[in-house]
């Protein structure tokens, strides 16, 4: 008897919900047509995967190994089924990918744009956070692909990087900020930042650069996301490190400034990520065209280093 995909979705039901009276009810089968699945699993693992108690059902060290797998597999399995699907309707359908804020706030509007013009009927599904929350999500399945500044030398095993575009960097203030005409990184000393919650990327890389340069942050605020970033910045008399495509908006109304201080910072390189051996989706191929499209003719390269 080999694995089948009943035995999986079984596995992944019972480990999630706690219960087998839970997971049955959830997939509409018996009690003991499930307690059979989860033993003919168990049986051609050559492993006990549950253990029950009166508290309920937990994974044993082989189990919580398993689960992921399993996850990955059904996850496999829908994007396999979806990218058919996708095919036959003519590209209706969804794409998940994920990114950071200032991906979000600079090309990420026109390639929206486009991709809905071009495919009215599909949907997409955004999320903004940082470098290690996008890497998980894209480890589990979560999500198609990812644009971030992960180093390729530290996880180029488990995913494939196209390089994208590069973003200027640099530190801002409200324009109203005391330091707002700073030419010295001394200055800044004893200051208060906004900064992402990130133990890799870009932003941890500058991090260490300004403790090295003495400057040891004093951090009230951490925030994931661009917009809100700036709206501390608007309010308070804290100091963060944002995109230099940023002050291009500035005339509408941000508020905020990049400071003109003496430490060039170093432009952060975006690439797109995939997992490695999952083939896309034919619209997230068809996506990242778009992606590739608008970077081939933005601007954004170009934009000026200040400092």
């Amino acid at each position: 008897m080999s694995v089948k995909m009943n035995h999986l979705k079984a596995f992944k039901e019972v480990a999630e919900r706690g219960s087998i009276r839970a997971a049955s009810r959830s997939m509409g089968i018996s009690q003991p047509a499930l307690t059979r699945n989860i033993k003919d699993l168990e049986d051609q693992m050559g492993v006990s995967l549950i253990e029950r108690s009166s508290s309920g059902i937990r994974l044993t060290v082989y189990g919580e190994y398993f689960l992921n797998h399993a996850k990955l597999i059904l996850k496999e399995l829908e994007l396999a089924q979806d990218g058919i699907r996708q095919q036959l309707q003519k590209f209706n359908g969804s794409v998940s990918i994920g990114m950071g804020g200032s991906i979000a706030l600079s090309i990420l509007p026109e390639v929206a744009a486009r991709f809905r013009q071009t495919y009215p009927e599909a949907k997409l599904y955004i999320y903004e956070e940082q470098v290690d929350a996008l890497l998980n999500s894209l480890r589990n399945g979560e999500l198609d692909f990812c644009i971030n500044t992960a180093n390729p030398d530290m996880h180029n095993g488990e995913f494939d990087f196209e390089e994208l575009l590069t973003l200027n960097y640099a530190i801002f203030a409200r324009q109203e900020h005391p330091l707002s005409g700073a030419t010295s990184l001394n200055q800044l000393k004893d200051q208060h930042w906004v900064l992402p919650i990130t133990r890799s990327g870009y932003h941890h890389k500058i991090l260490d650069m300004l403790t090295k340069n003495g400057l040891n942050p004093e951090v009230p605020f951490y925030i994931n996301h661009v917009s809100g970033a700036v709206e501390l910045l608007k309010k308070t008399d804290c100091l963060s490190i944002l995109s230099y495509d940023l002050n291009q908006c500035a005339q509408s109304g941000l508020s905020i400034t990049p400071l003109n201080i003496d430490l060039r910072l170093p432009a952060a390189t975006y690439y797109i990520l995939s997992r490695k051996n999952s083939p896309l989706l034919p619209l997230a191929q068809k996506l990242i065209h778009f992606f590739r499209l608008e970077c081939g003719s933005s601007s954004l390269k170009a934009v000026p280093l200040i400092g």
